[in-house]
């Protein structure tokens, strides 16, 4: 029988990308979900970062800014329109549809109608500074907005980096996308589209604390890796910190060397 690495997609369909292939042309949708014959499921994901991403090592959605959060609806919106303007003020610029396939999370609301999350299907480029930016979405606008809302960008899958290294077991400040099975280079002159593990076998990077087959693991010390979970069980401030990634498969990791785990990411 012949073993495929290119995903079946979860929404019908075979994929167009091999998982051991980064390419520099968007092949899918952001955020598509695929799975191999094996079960191990994968995220079709961007990355525009200066830094390269290695092979086997944990890839973190670049953490939101500010200017994405709580910008304000720029015009009033009536209930069944497609279209959601806001008034944002990026640091960098966006080109035409870059952030398509991310979402738009309503924040604040005057009347019924808080907590919406709509996908964004399209939008005009926008250049740095403060102005306006109307947002294309995935269906109608369920309830009218007013200028006294806000809403905020979730770049997600479209902003993928490198982990940043957790020092000694602090909580981590950034939400794991998964692993790529490929060198990932760097995205900050031409964009680069691949697949992202989430769920089943892999071999990953382990940072110090590496513990043993069964325990629980999460964001290493050393950028792109993963170690062992450790914190007081009763304490809850330790256990609120920590998600677990997976389950460390190899009997006895090494530090700094590449070990089977569990994966289990969301």
């Amino acid at each position: 029988m012949a073993y495929s690495t290119t995903p079946v997609l979860i929404g019908g369909g075979t994929a167009q990308q091999s998982v051991y292939e980064v390419s520099t042309t968007q092949k899918h949708e952001l955020g598509t979900r695929g799975r191999l014959t094996d079960g191990r499921e994968f995220e079709y994901v961007r990355s525009k970062h200066a830094t390269a991403i290695g092979h086997d090592k944990l890839a973190t959605y670049t953490p939101m800014i500010a200017s994405d959060d709580k910008c304000a609806i720029q015009a009033a919106v009536a209930a069944g329109d497609t279209q959601i303007p806001i008034t944002i003020n990026p640091t960098i610029a966006f080109t035409e549809n870059e952030l398509a396939g991310c979402f738009l999370s309503i924040d604040k609301h005057d009347t019924a109608g808080n907590g919406q999350l709509y996908r964004i299907t399209g939008h005009a480029a926008k250049a740095t500074g403060s102005g306006t930016m109307t947002l294309k979405i995935d269906r109608p606008v369920v309830t009218a907005m007013t200028t006294s809302g806000t809403a905020t960008l979730v770049t997600g899958c479209s902003q993928v980096k490198i982990s940043a290294a957790v020092t000694a077991q602090a909580q981590p400040v950034e939400v794991a996308a998964g692993v790529p099975l490929v060198d990932i280079p760097a995205g900050s002159t031409t964009a680069q589209y691949f697949w992202v593990q989430k769920t089943g076998l892999a071999n990953v990077l382990f940072g110090t604390a590496v513990g043993a087959v069964g325990k629980s693991i999460s964001h290493g010390e050393d950028a792109g890796s993963f170690q062992v979970t450790s914190y007081d069980i009763s304490a809850a401030a330790d256990i609120d910190a920590f998600v677990s990634l997976g389950t460390i498969v190899s009997l006895l990791p090494i530090d700094t060397e590449y070990h089977v785990v569990n994966l289990m990411i969301a």
